[in-house]
């Protein structure tokens, strides 16, 4: 202990000096998770590049997009005509696509169904089976199609990655795909579609699944709409808002409000890009696949001018007549306008949305001389009318009217061809003979008309006298004059 005589012997301290250390020197820890930064500076001497898209302006790569539609509507279909469009490099309903491998994984639908619609889409987009083969991967996962599920610990609810879902991750790091096709939502979410954080943990699972590919693919998600949402209620997509705020892009498939097989794709969202891409009309087509409908269109002229409705009504009834089906004139026919050219697809459907203005504007065509009334005889030999294009009307849709069939020379031969053989002739009876025969040259000449009764002809067995009942031949009658005589 020093004495207070010591004290002044001290040096005072400075501040300079440091205390020694007690042990080795102590490290900052390092933060539990790395946040990257983003380079400011470099943004445009340096550049990131544009987004991109497998599917012009609609399904950007390297993000994930939702494709909404009801059960039935075209969802599944519409993802495989997209599947097999990139596979081949081929446009999809007018737009272009980016040729890349695909990969199709269904949990919706088995491999004889996806077989039978791939048949159908390779007919239509003209694609040899065995070449897209080389470039798509159709994965059959209706057995075990869950890629996340939900977890329950201490009364909080999770979700997982499956382990189908790092299956799948491996075989899409083998494949390396420019798009990938998951069908659908409701087979491959084992959780609940209201949960936002579940559904946020499954959308970004697919995200990071394109993310940690090199190929950078789209990943297509299709998912079911509410029914609440038919006929433009509500929104189109079931579930939590995460599902569309989530996801990069949404599509959404509507069906028409009067007539099922047309539907209209649009565009409801794009984050990436300006959400220019128009909706598409479609109508299905035979076979299911979904093509452009032309009466949506109203397609264009060779001067790239709206067409005229009437214009392409009249193509509608042209190709009736070519393929001799009968439209009748009569409003309440059973193969009425309105319901023989209304189901085609080149209808105008926009201008005649009902039965009424169909009827007047076919009234109008006729008065304009474009159509008229003729006369047929059906199978059951009953005279009806029907709507046949005149030359005028061919005229106006660019067209040749179709050659009739040869009818027979006139004269004696004309007659002939049109009376049955070995049939009695009938007697003559000066201008009304005359007459018939005008009327039978007109039926042999008119393919549309049917040949003369036997009554036209002459030949009727009762005019001709030769009727067992005028002969009193008739066994009923001569069997009661019997009765009668005894």
């Amino acid at each position: 202990m020093l004495s207070p005589d010591d004290w002044d012997s001290v040096p005072p301290y400075s501040g300079d000096e440091q205390p020694a250390s007690a042990g080795p020197e102590t490290l900052e820890p390092a933060p539990p998770v790395e946040i990257p930064t983003v380079d400011v500076a470099g943004c445009i001497d340096n550049p990131s590049p544009a987004p991109d898209f497998v599917w012009a302006d609609r399904i950007p790569r390297g993000h994930v997009c939702l494709l909404s539609g009801h059960g039935g509507g075209g969802k599944s279909t519409l993802g495989l005509q997209l599947a097999v469009a990139v596979a081949m490099g081929a446009p999809l309903l007018g737009v272009g696509t980016e040729r890349g491998r695909v990969l199709v994984f269904s949990g919706e639908d088995a491999g004889p169904l996806l077989r039978h619609r791939l048949a159908a889409v390779c007919r239509s987009l003209d694609v040899n089976p065995r070449a897209l083969a080389e470039k798509l991967l159709v994965l059959d996962a209706t057995g075990e199609p869950g890629l996340y599920r939900e977890l329950s610990e201490f009364g909080r609810h999770t979700v997982e990655p499956t382990p189908i879902f790092h299956r799948l991750a491996e075989i899409i790091a083998e494949q390396q795909p420019a798009l990938i096709v998951i069908d659908n939502a409701s087979d491959t979410y084992e959780a609940s579609e209201n949960d936002r954080a579940q559904v946020r943990a499954f959308v970004r699972g697919l995200a990071n699944l394109s993310r940690q590919t090199e190929s950078r693919p789209a990943v297509l998600l299709l998912t079911h709409t509410p029914k609440q949402a038919v006929g433009g209620r509500g929104e189109s997509y079931s579930g939590s808002t995460a599902w569309h705020n989530s996801a990069r892009a949404r599509l959404s498939l509507t069906p028409d409000k009067d007539d099922a097989s047309r539907v209209t794709l649009s565009l409801d969202k794009m984050n990436l890009a300006p959400a220019t891409a128009e909706p598409l009309r479609l109508v299905r087509s035979h076979g299911g696949v979904l093509v452009l409908d032309d009466s949506a269109r109203e397609t264009d002229d060779a001067d790239g001018l709206p067409e005229l409705p009437e214009i392409a009504l009249l193509r509608v009834l042209a190709d009736f007549n070519r393929r001799g089906e009968h439209v009748s004139p009569e409003q309440s026919a059973r193969n009425n306008a309105w319901k023989m050219l209304r189901p085609e697809p080149g209808f105008p459907k926009r201008t005649y949305k009902a039965a009424g203005p169909l009827f007047a504007a076919m009234r109008q065509a006729e008065r304009d001389g474009l159509i008229e009334r003729a006369g047929y005889v059906n199978a059951h030999r009953k005279r009806y009318e029907e709507w046949l294009l005149t030359a005028k009307g061919w005229e106006a849709i660019g067209e040749s009217a179709p050659t009739a069939p040869t009818a027979p020379t006139s004269g004696v031969s004309a007659l002939d061809a049109g009376l049955p053989q070995g049939a009695p002739t009938a007697p003559t009876s000066g201008a009304r003979e005359c007459e018939r025969i005008g009327e039978r040259t007109k039926v042999s000449a008119n393919p549309t008309m049917a040949a003369p009764t036997p009554r036209e002809l002459g030949t009727n067995p009762r005019a001709q006298g030769t009727n067992p009942r005028a002969k009193g031949t008739n066994p009923r009658a001569l069997r009661k004059r019997k009765g009668g005589a005894s």
